[in-house]
Order: structure tokens, then C-alpha cells, then sequence
């Protein structure tokens, strides 16, 4: 397996917990198609036909509104609401990066 899927499984097995523990049930699509780049990533398809699926399921991800990027999670200590969405925004980055910047 290419080392950049590899990566990007790795930063979806990292994000989906996360996401998981703040859903407030506005996430339900973007949760199911991270758990579909991890069903690709499985899936005997060539790394290129894998890289294909995966590059249209971010474009669903990352609209210019909505999406995952506009997820924040709102807690009223500012520390605490920075400790969570830090590393959600970073994975988003990472998974963004990885797919459009690397491809």
C-alpha cells in the first residue's frame, strides 16, 4: 500500500474518535464518509483507483461552506475549547493536505 493511503488512514483512525465523542448530530454524513475512506483504504482496489474515491469524498468533506471545516466544538472555558478543536482543525489540515497537496 502506498505510503500516503497509509497516511491517510492514519489521520482518519486519529480524527473519527474525536469526532465521534463531540458529534452533536450535525456530523453524522462527514463521520460516515471518513468511515467510507477507511472501507477504501481496506478495500483490493489499486492504490490509484483508491486515491480517485478518496479525493471525491474530501471534495464532499471540505465544501466552500459546511463541512468539516466548520466544525468547532463550543465550550464556555476557553483552554478546554481550544484543547479539543486544535487537534481537530490540525487533523483536518493533515487529511487536506494529504489528499490534494500530495496526490
Amino acid at each position: 500500500m502506498d505510503s500516503n493511503i497509509q497516511a491517510i488512514e492514519m489521520t482518519v483512525k486519529d480524527l473519527l474518535p474525536i469526532l465521534k465523542r463531540y458529534d452533536n448530530g450535525q456530523i453524522n454524513y462527514q463521520i460516515g464518509q471518513l468511515e467510507e475512506i477507511l472501507t477504501i483504504v481496506k478495500s483490493n482496489n489499486s492504490d490509484e483507483q483508491k486515491k480517485r474515491e478518496i479525493n471525491l469524498i474530501v471534495d464532499n468533506l471540505y465544501p466552500s461552506r459546511g463541512g468539516l471545516t466548520d466544525f468547532n466544538v463550543w465550550k464556555e472555558d476557553a483552554k478546554e475549547r481550544i484543547r479539543i478543536n486544535k487537534p481537530i482543525s490540525e487533523l483536518n489540515d493533515r487529511l487536506w493536505n494529504l489528499v490534494k497537496v500530495e496526490s
